[in-house]
C-alpha cells in the first residue's frame, strides 16, 4: 500500500513481504526529489508505517478542492505495473480544520503481485468527476479530469461522448491532470431549503445525479467501446467554506467520484442489444465539405458527430440573434423570450446523407439551367451570418441552386436522432401540422423555430432547448400567402420549394417547405436556453407536476453568468510575473488576468474571474 498525504508525505506499507519493490519505489521517490522522513525533536521514534518520505515543495497541487492526487496515482500505478504489480484498489478522503478552511487530502493505493499468467502492464485510465462550489449561494461548476495515456485514441472518444451526452467542453492538459473537461450536466440538491438547515448543515448535501452519469460512463467504456474493464469506483464529498458578511460562514458540499479502468487489448464479447449502426459509404462522398474530418471525407466512417468549434458556435449565435423577431403566432404556447443563448453545439458529418443532398443539389442545378434564369427568394439567414452562408457558395460557380441555412426547432433527444436519419417526408406534420402541404418545414427566423422547440426534464439537457441548423437547396420557390397543399408544385411542377409568406399576409414569418428528403441536410444542433428580461422563466407547457415538499434543484452556474468563478491557470512558456494572459472562462467569457509576482512559467495559479 502507498499512501499519498498532501500535507507533504508519502507512506509505504507491506515491504516485509516484498523488499525488492521497496528499492524500486525508493529510487523513484528520490527522482521525485523526495527525502527520507526525519522525526521532529519532540516526535516519538515509533514508526507507524514501513517507510515514510517527505515530499518537496510544490509536489502536491492544492488549490481549493483541486488536486493532483489522481495524476500521481496513475504515475505510481504505471511504475508498479512495469514491475509486475496490479492496481487492485484505491480510495481518497479528506479532512478539514474545525472551520473547514484548510482541506487536507489523502489517497490510499493498494497493489497485488500479478500471478504468473497475468499481464500487469496494460494501460490504466483514471476518470474523476467532481463539482467545485463557486459561492455560498450554492453555485458550482462541474469538471471531469482524466489521467493516463491516450490508449487507442480514448481521449477523442471521451471528448465526443462528453460533448454529446454530458454538455462537456474540452479544456486540454492541465498541471494537475492529463486532460480536463468542463461539464454542464451535473445536478445537486439541498437536503432541506429552510435557512436554519442550510446555515448549520450547509448547502447541496442532498441528492445528486452522479450515480446516473457514473453508470452511463461505465457503460460507454466497458460495453460501448468494449476495450476497458472497471477496476475501481469510489466516491467522496468535500465541503468548501465561504464567508458571509463579517462574522458568518456557509459550507457548500462538492461531489467527487473516482473511476479507474484497465485496458483490455482486443476487447471481448459483451451481451448488449445491437444498436443501429450506420454503414460506412466505403468511398469519398460527392463534394464533401473541406472542413470535415478525413475519416468522413474518405467515407471510411458511417457517421461522425463532433463538437462545434468556438467559431461555429459564434456563427450559430449570430443567426439566432440576427433573425430574431418580437412576434408570436398561434403555434407558441409560452411567452417569447428576449434572447436565445447557445450553450453547446454539435456538427454532424454523415457521408451517406450528404451524398443524397449533393446529388439532389446537382439535379436542381440542371433544372435551373434548363429553365433559364430564375427569381430566387433570399433567406434572411444569409445576412445574419455571411461567414456561414459562404459555405453554401462555390469559389468558382457561386451559389446557382440558392442553397442556404435554415432552422428547425425540436427537443435535444429528437434533434440528435435527426442528425443520423435526416427528415422523413412521410412523417411531415407529426408535431406541428402541414399548413402548406406534407413536407419538411424550416424557418429563417429563430423566434419562429423556437415555437416548436421543447426542453427536457432531467438528464444532461435539463432546461435546454434544441434547434437544428440545416443546409437546404431552395432553388426556385413557389410563393404563397395562403394555406394549402402545394407539394405538387415541386414534385411535378417547375418549383423546387414552397415559401409560405405569412409575413406579408399577416405580419408574422416566412417558412420554407421542402418535399424532397435530399433537399435538406441537418448539419448542426445547438442546445440553447431562453433568456427573459425579468429573469423569470415561464413554466413549460408540459412540465410535470412538482412533488410536494421536494427541495428545489440548484441551478448550474449559468454559462453566460457574470458572477465570479475560480479557475486553475497554468502560466505558458514565455510568460511570467506581470504578464497579461487572455483566458476563456468555463461560462464562455473572455477575460484578462495578470500573472502575480512569484509565479513563473509552467506553474499553476488560482484566479478569480
Amino acid at each position: 500500500m502507498i499512501e499519498l498525504r498532501d500535507r507533504g508525505y508519502i507512506e509505504v506499507n507491506g515491504l516485509h513481504d516484498c523488499p525488492e519493490i521497496g528499492q524500486v519505489l525508493d529510487e523513484n521517490f528520490k527522482r521525485w526529489r523526495c527525502t527520507d522522513y526525519k522525526a521532529g525533536m519532540f516526535e516519538s521514534s515509533e514508526m507507524f508505517c514501513d517507510k515514510k518520505y517527505t515530499t518537496p515543495p510544490g509536489f502536491y497541487i492544492r488549490h481549493g478542492t483541486t488536486n493532483n492526487l489522481g495524476k500521481l496515482t496513475i504515475q505510481l500505478a504505471t511504475l508498479m505495473s512495469q514491475q509486475g504489480w496490479l492496481l487492485t484498489l484505491c480510495n481518497g478522503g479528506n479532512i478539514s480544520d474545525y472551520q473547514g478552511y484548510s482541506i487536507k487530502r489523502e489517497q490510499q493505493i493498494k497493489f497485488s503481485k500479478a500471478r504468473p499468467n497475468e499481464k500487469a502492464d496494460h494501460p490504466l485510465l483514471m476518470i474523476e468527476l467532481r463539482t467545485v462550489p463557486q459561492d455560498h449561494g450554492g453555485r458550482y461548476q462541474g469538471y471531469v479530469e482524466v489521467n493516463g495515456p491516450d490508449t487507442n485514441g480514448i481521449y477523442q472518444k471521451l471528448s465526443d461522448y462528453m460533448a454529446q451526452t454530458m454538455l462537456g467542453k474540452a479544456s486540454g492538459p492541465q498541471a494537475f491532470c492529463d486532460y480536463l473537461f468542463t461539464i454542464g450536466c451535473f445536478r445537486l440538491r439541498d437536503h432541506r431549503t429552510d435557512l436554519q438547515s442550510t446555515r448549520w448543515d450547509g448547502k447541496l448535501i442532498g441528492e445528486s445525479n452522479f450515480g446516473r452519469y457514473v453508470m452511463r460512463l461505465c457503460d460507454f467504456m466497458v460495453d460501448h467501446i468494449g476495450e476497458w474493464d472497471l477496476i475501481v469506483c469510489n466516491g467522496n464529498s468535500i465541503d468548501s467554506v465561504f464567508r458571509v458578511g463579517k462574522d458568518d460562514t456557509r459550507s457548500v458540499t462538492g461531489r467527487e467520484q473516482q473511476l479507474v479502468f484497465r485496458y483490455r487489448p482486443g476487447g471481448r464479447a459483451v451481451f448488449m442489444a445491437d444498436a443501429p449502426q450506420t454503414v460506412a459509404l466505403g468511398r469519398p462522398p460527392l463534394q464533401a465539405p473541406q472542413y470535415w474530418n478525413q475519416s468522413t471525407k474518405s467515407g471510411t466512417v458511417g457517421h461522425y458527430i463532433v463538437p462545434a468549434t468556438d467559431q461555429e458556435k459564434e456563427w450559430l449565435q449570430r443567426i439566432l440573434d440576427g433573425t430574431f423577431k418580437k412576434k408570436t403566432t398561434r403555434d407558441r404556447d409560452v411567452a417569447l423570450a428576449e434572447r436565445f443563448v447557445v450553450v453547446s453545439a454539435l456538427r454532424s458529418e454523415h457521408p451517406e446523407l450528404w451524398e443524397r443532398f449533393a446529388k439532389h443539389r446537382g439535379e436542381v442545378h440542371q433544372k435551373i439551367k434548363a429553365r433559364g434564369k430564375d427569381d430566387f427568394q433570399e433567406p434572411k439567414t444569409r445576412t445574419a451570418c455571411p461567414e456561414l452562408a459562404a459555405r453554401c457558395t462555390h469559389p468558382k460557380f457561386g451559389n446557382p441552386t440558392n442553397e442556404a441555412y435554415f432552422m428547425h426547432g425540436s427537443n435535444p433527444t429528437s434533434a440528435q436522432s435527426i442528425l443520423g436519419t435526416s427528415f422523413k417526408v412521410e412523417l411531415a406534420g407529426a408535431s406541428a401540422g402541414t399548413m402548406f402541404g406534407p413536407g419538411i418545414y424550416l424557418a429563417e427566423a429563430s423566434s419562429k423555430a423556437d415555437e416548436y422547440a421543447r426542453d427536457e426534464t432531467g438528464g444532461a439537457f435539463d432546461g435546454l432547448f434544441a434547434v437544428l441548423f440545416c443546409r437546404a437547396v431552395v432553388g426556385r420557390s413557389f410563393v404563397t400567402e395562403k394555406p394549402g397543399d402545394f407539394h405538387e408544385k415541386c414534385t411535378a411542377g417547375p418549383f423546387d420549394s414552397v415559401m409560405g409568406d405569412r409575413e406579408k399576409a399577416v405580419g408574422t414569418y416566412r417558412e420554407f417547405i421542402f418535399f424532397h428528403e435530399g433537399a435538406v441536410y441537418p448539419e448542426y444542433v445547438a442546445f440553447y436556453r431562453r433568456e427573459y428580461a425579468d429573469g423569470v422563466t415561464p413554466p413549460p407547457s408540459a412540465a410535470p407536476a412538482a412533488k410536494m415538499g421536494a427541495p428545489p434543484q440548484i441551478a448550474m452556474a449559468a454559462p453566460a453568468a457574470v458572477a465570479p468563478v475560480q479557475m486553475q491557470v497554468t502560466v505558458p512558456e514565455g510568460s511570467g510575473p506581470g504578464s497579461m494572459l487572455q483566458l476563456t472562462t468555463p461560462d464562455g467569457r473572455t477575460v484578462q488576468v495578470k500573472v502575480p509576482e512569484g509565479t513563473n512559467a509552467g506553474e499553476t495559479m488560482l484566479v478569480q474571474v
